[in-house]
């Protein structure tokens, strides 16, 4: 069987054309599901914009608006937790509380939390430590599958629940329920 050019030519372009079926338009599967925002007490810190944001076709974004009504705050702590749906949302890999002033001063990107702050940092005005004086503000974050690159998440449904305490009482939870689908 004689091998030409051109028809390893026209082999190279099939393949092309079935790599790009499977990798779709390039675009991520993944993406946010729901988001609930949740203030244990009205008096001390308000959600006025918790939802999410069709902000193009399959392109998803949460928004949410933190109107704090007690500043500064300069102790906060935080609880990680991320829980993967089977029958219910049930604990997956991690739940983790640390201080929140702490890991903003030195977040590391490998980790679980260095991640979620990571992507955070950059659609929102939380982007510096302690002390906290302005409300919070996240605008279009885009959950992309870069997004949890590093954890070995599996196929399914996911929710990432956060709380916030300040002066060791609890004081807001946030939900955000995503899909992370393979390409």
């Amino acid at each position: 069987m004689k091998v030409t050019i051109a028809s390893v030519r026209v082999l190279l372009l099939i393949l092309a054309i079935v790599h790009s079926w499977n990798m779709g338009s390039g675009r991520s599967k993944s993406r946010f599901t729901n988001i609930q925002c949740q203030s244990y007490n009205d008096t001390y810190c308000v959600f006025t914009k918790c939802k999410l944001n069709l902000i193009g076709r399959g392109r998803i974004a949460a928004n949410m608006y933190l109107k704090l009504l007690k500043v500064p705050i300069d102790n906060v702590w935080i609880n990680w937790g991320i829980y993967r749906r089977y029958n219910g949302y049930h604990p997956f890999m991690y739940n983790i509380s640390t201080d929140f002033c702490e890991m903003m001063k030195d977040s590391n990107r490998l980790s679980f939390a260095g991640l979620i702050i990571g992507a955070i940092k950059t659609r929102s005005n939380l982007n510096h430590t302690c002390p906290y004086d302005h409300d919070i503000i996240l605008d279009n974050l885009e959950y992309t599958d870069d997004f949890l690159k590093s954890l070995p998440l599996p196929q399914g449904e996911y929710k990432i629940q956060l709380r916030f305490a300040t002066y060791k009482v609890w004081r807001v939870q946030v939900n955000v329920f995503f899909v992370k689908d393979d390409l």
